[in-house]
């Protein structure tokens, strides 16, 4: 058998092998693919999450007269709660983020909001005290003064759902949290 004969065969198996190697390289790729574009859409979530939970938080930090202690009857609250959820104080249109495991209204029902006051004998932040009538409570109604923060978190966290098909994965809460100095008034 000739060099060019053996050469030639050669060259025929090994492209054989080329082929069973792609075969099984392209799925790992795709799995690969698929996660990095999973986790990029975590790290979107959360980024958009961050904005409008620091939207919501500056408005009420520049608010004058918020009722920290009433947060159903203050209309400051719910426009902060709006921009959280819809990107507006009206509470119109599409929500900030959206997901198959909770709409717009689930986001609504996420949100936080209290306000902190800052010790200054001891240094360390405390939520602020309702319904004392004492001049450091944080209830205007009642002759208490504006909180030094106000804390805005989604709770127990927005949950994202992957969606892969017949796969069934753990459901992660993304848990945002801003604290903002109040500076209303």
């Amino acid at each position: 058998m000739g060099w060019a004969r053996w050469c030639s065969i050669r060259y025929r198996s090994q492209r054989g092998q080329a082929v069973v190697e792609l075969a099984f390289q392209i799925p790992l790729l795709i799995l690969i693919l698929a996660g990095a574009i999973q986790l990029a859409r975590v790290f979107y979530t959360y980024h958009a999450l961050e904005t409008a939970v620091r939207g919501g938080a500056r408005l009420l930090a520049a608010s004058t007269n918020v009722n920290f202690c009433n947060s159903a009857a203050d209309t400051t609250i719910s426009g902060a709660t709006n921009v959280i959820t819809y990107g507006n104080i009206q509470g119109a249109g599409t929500p900030v983020v959206q997901n198959t495991a909770c709409d717009g209204t689930c986001l609504h029902d996420l949100i936080q909001i209290m306000g902190e006051r800052l010790d200054a004998s001891s240094g360390t932040v405390s939520p602020c005290r309702c319904g004392t009538r004492n001049a450091d409570d944080c209830d205007i109604s009642m002759g208490g003064r504006r909180p030094d923060f106000v804390v805005v978190n989604l709770g127990t966290g927005y949950p994202l759902q992957f969606p892969f098909a017949f796969l069934s994965l753990a459901t992660p809460n993304l848990k945002v949290s801003v604290r903002m100095p109040v500076t209303g008034d």
